[in-house]
This record gives C-alpha cells, structure tokens and sequence, in this order.
C-alpha cells in the first residue's frame, strides 16, 4: 500500500535516539539526516545511516528496504 505511515527509530553510538514517521514511498537518507541534525544540533553531512549492515542510499525508501515499523537505523556520527 503506498504511502502509509510508519515509525522508524535512529539510534547512534553517540546515545542519541529519535523516532520518526516517515512515508513508505519517501526516499529516507536525506529526511532523515536532516531530522536528526535538527534534534541534536549537528550538521546532516556529518551522519551516516546504516540499516542492515548496508550503508542507507539517496533513493532507498522504508518499503524498498522492506523495513517494518520500529525499525531501527544505525547513525554513525562524524565530526
């Protein structure tokens, strides 16, 4: 079903944690980066999303990932 909404968490070494709705269809690498630099004060090209042990792409979105609600994305958090 295209463009329901889902919660998706972000969760870095760092301890920082946010949960997001995002939309299945939505491409998530920079809505996410940018959601995140937001919450904690940090620039979005200083972040890294991994899920799956697979470094997230520009174009990848929840359903092509075939992620499930409460997934979790891995943020690396560079300087």
């Amino acid at each position: 079903m295209a463009n329901q909404s889902k919660s998706i968490w972000l969760l870095s070494s760092a301890g920082h944690k946010l949960q997001c709705q995002v939309s299945t269809d939505q491409p998530l690498a920079v809505f996410l980066k940018n959601k995140f630099a937001q919450a904690i004060g940090k620039c979005p090209e200083s972040f890294i999303l991994i899920f799956d042990g697979e470094e997230l792409q520009e174009q990848d979105t929840f359903d092509s990932l075939a992620m499930e609600d409460d997934d979790i994305i891995d943020v690396l958090e560079g300087n």
